[in-house]
């Protein structure tokens, strides 16, 4: 029996034509496929402006001027999120804020910009102290851009002779208070506005109203003898406004020693402090002293105050049964008559036993 071993045609071009068209199938269906096409990055710009609001002063309206962009966050310094086109913020506390703005493009493209917002707590809120027809008294008040919910005071009446404290507390708007003369004094105030936040500030006060240190304003510092052998004791530490740090001089001033302030406008000083040192009871204590003012660049100078002490400041306070903190206190000393000068200084003629030491010296306002 013979075998046909050729397979008939018909039945061979069937698997070749199915192939055929599986690739022509597949070479269409690559010709249709769209090639990849480069998407043309949008940069956006982050923009914006702060207005405060002229009927609050913690709250504050963002105007954003940001382009190309579809989507916003704002950042208020606080842990606050905003994605208003156009927020308005009301801060619950003073302080120092850093503000951000980020904006995004359709591409997904971001830009951002930062600035800072100082909230002081001493340009926000005011306290006034006027004297009243009764001796020693002030009538205090409050100044602030905002609807004040509650207030309260503290007020430490310290003893200008013992020292001793007397705290006081009021919630009143407008509160009286006597101090005794001589007395350097001081207070803190809270206020709460109707949108619950709150400011506090801290002020000195005498019987002759609000004391400000303008000390650390001075734009001049000189001295006529320096302690050169100890930067540690350099006439710089007398108004670093650090109470732990001294001025020394450890030898008698070879004439008159002249600490000198220059101010960038006059200033009338109302009272002016000095510290005493931290050791040698008060062998080291300026004796006499005048404080004199001038408007000419220092070349004539008007007499503020003199005073020639008895009694230096840590035999005086040992005298009154205080030997155990008779350092590190502050001594006060009112001007009767003040008047505004851009210069100070502080001439020291002498010592109660030549050589000399304060840890720090304070001009106020």
């Amino acid at each position: 029996m013979k075998i046909n071993t050729q397979l008939p045609m018909k039945k061979l071009m069937k698997p070749l034509g199915l192939l055929f068209c599986m690739a022509a199938i597949v070479s269409c269906s690559k010709k249709d496929q769209p090639l990849p096409v480069d998407v043309t990055p949008i940069n956006p710009l982050s923009d914006f402006t702060i207005t405060a609001d002229p009927s609050d002063a913690l709250t504050y309206m963002f105007t954003s001027l940001a382009k190309n962009d579809i989507k916003l966050a704002w950042r208020f310094g606080d842990d606050s999120l905003s994605t208003d086109s156009n927020p308005t913020h009301t801060y619950q506390t003073t302080g120092n804020y850093q503000v951000s703005l980020e904006t995004t493009s359709k591409t997904g493209n971001t830009s951002n910009k930062y600035t800072n917002l100082l909230l002081d707590p001493n340009k926000i809120l005011q306290a006034t102290a006027v004297k009243t027809e009764v001796l020693y008294q002030l009538q205090f008040g409050i100044t602030i851009n905002a609807k004040i919910k509650s207030a309260a005071w503290t007020f430490n009446a310290v003893d200008p002779v013992t020292a001793v404290v007397k705290t006081t507390t009021s919630t009143s708007l407008t509160p009286l208070v006597s101090f005794a003369y001589g007395s350097f004094n001081n207070f803190s105030l809270t206020v709460t506005t109707d949108k619950g936040s709150v400011v506090t500030i801290s002020k000195s006060v005498t019987t002759d109203g609000i004391a400000t240190d303008v000390t650390q304003t001075n734009v001049g510092y000189s001295v006529t003898y320096d302690n050169t052998d100890n930067t540690n004791e350099n006439a710089a530490k007398l108004i670093d406004n650090n109470t732990q740090t001294k001025f020394g001089y450890y030898s008698a001033f070879p004439g008159d020693e002249n600490i000198q302030l220059t101010f960038p406008a006059p200033i009338a000083v109302k009272l002016y402090a000095i510290e005493n040192g931290n050791d040698s009871e008060s062998t080291r204590d300026p004796k006499e002293w005048y404080i004199e003012g001038s408007n000419d660049g220092g070349t004539t100078w008007s007499q503020v105050d003199h005073q020639l002490l008895t009694i230096g400041f840590a035999d005086y306070l040992t005298s009154i049964g205080q030997y155990d903190t008779r350092y590190y206190r502050y001594f006060y000393y009112p001007i009767a008559n003040p008047k505004a000068y851009s210069m100070y200084r502080w001439r020291i003629v002498s010592t109660f036993a030549g050589a000399f030491q304060i840890m720090e010296f304070k001009l106020f306002e």
